[in-house]
């Protein structure tokens, strides 16, 4: 056998082999193609597509620790010292938005688990609660869940009556002497915002309802029947001012003789003077028969004024001052009015985490003395 031979065969061998290996070999699938999440900037900060569709959404919250010391923030120990009160929270968000034919459809979510410092009561021995200790709790709340398409909206919220107008100031204790209103509700609400001029009309349920017939008062104030409360306001901004008016009608109607219902209505104006400082002034009056006069004092045949003011300074990129005054009639012949004042600052430690602490005096109404408080927020928000 000569090379030649040799050669021709051996590269017949070799194709031979090539071959059936070349059978037997195992062909990759394509990969699937991959959908990335897209960022959606149409709706704000942290809104992101969900893949296949062209909803956007948000999922935010914050984590929060609170704490209080002193006569009005403390509470009693056992043994009758004070001691202090605490609170942990997490609150979890979550936001929907997308555009449609009828406008903008949203959805929004809170939820709120916290581990809260409660005082103690003794009802057998009936004992004020400070005199019997505290607990400490585990709770649970539903605090947002609504549906708003357009102007439109619908499902679980805060009454208009506080939101339209705003909360009652930037500091954390805004209604320590007492509430600017209502809060938790269910409601049908229709609001209207060109930049310039707003409005709202609001149909809200409120919560409990339970008539005590020996006392002649609701423990909550839920409707009694069909008719719902009603919550109508109007506003108007140009440049530096925001002026905001809202009133209500508490439609639960006397029942054995016993007065309920009524109206109430608060105007506030803000004024933005520049980038840093910023002031605002809010009148409530209204009928203390009605549920929405929550800072009503006296009769249930009475009415009464109450009065917030304060202010903001933005002194540095992290550093934020508050403080605020409340002022309510104690429409009691003999009785002083009573009075607060609160302040507190902001600090920014790194973006998503502030440090806010505060102090507090607070006059009740017909009180001898006042009493004075301190209280610590740590809160970091995602």
């Amino acid at each position: 056998m000569n090379i030649k031979s040799l050669l021709l065969g051996s590269a017949a061998a070799l194709v031979a082999v090539s071959g059936a290996r070349a059978a037997d070999a195992i062909i990759a699938a394509e990969p699937e193609p991959v959908e990335y999440v897209r960022v959606c900037d149409a709706f704000g900060t942290g809104y992101f597509y969900i893949p296949g569709t062209e909803t956007c959404l948000r999922i935010h919250g914050y984590v929060r620790y609170d704490i209080g010391a002193g006569e009005r923030f403390s509470v009693r120990s056992a043994s009758g010292d004070e001691t202090y009160n605490k609170r942990a929270r997490f609150s979890f968000r979550v936001s929907t938005a997308s555009e449609t034919e009828l406008g903008t459809l949203r959805t929004y979510v809170e939820t709120r688990w916290q581990f809260d410092t409660n005082n103690a009561s003794n009802a057998a021995q009936n004992l004020p609660d400070t005199l019997n200790g505290y607990t400490n709790d585990s709770e649970f709340s539903v605090n947002f869940a609504w549906i708003q398409l357009g102007g439109l909206r619908i499902g679980k919220d805060e009454s208009a009556f506080i939101t339209f107008t705003g909360y009652s100031g930037n500091v954390i204790k805004d209604d320590e002497l007492f509430s600017a209103g209502p809060y938790d509700t269910n409601l049908i609400s229709y609001s209207y915002n060109n930049g310039a001029f707003s409005a709202i009309l609001s149909l809200e349920e409120g919560d409990d309802s339970v008539f005590n017939t020996a006392t002649g008062t609701y423990s909550g104030w839920g409707i009694d029947d069909y008719m719902p409360h009603v919550v109508a306001g109007v506003g108007y901004q140009a440049g530096m001012f925001n002026l905001r008016a809202i009133g209500a009608y508490d439609t639960r109607d006397d029942f054995g003789g016993f007065i309920q219902g009524g109206w109430a209505g608060k105007i506030r104006a803000d004024v933005d003077f520049n980038d840093q400082f910023s002031a605002f002034a809010m009148v409530l009056y209204g009928e203390n028969s009605s549920a929405y006069t929550t800072w009503g004092n006296g009769a249930a045949t009475d009415e009464t004024l109450a009065v917030v003011a304060g202010a903001s300074f933005q002194a540095t990129d992290r550093l934020a001052i508050n403080v605020q005054g409340n002022w309510v009639d104690s429409n009691t012949a003999g009785l002083d009015d009573g009075w607060s004042l609160v302040g507190d600052m902001n600090y920014t430690v790194v973006p998503g985490l502030v440090v806010t602490p505060g102090v507090a005096y607070v006059e009740e109404v017909g009180a001898v003395d006042g009493e004075f408080g301190g209280y610590l927020r740590v809160q970091r928000s995602f």
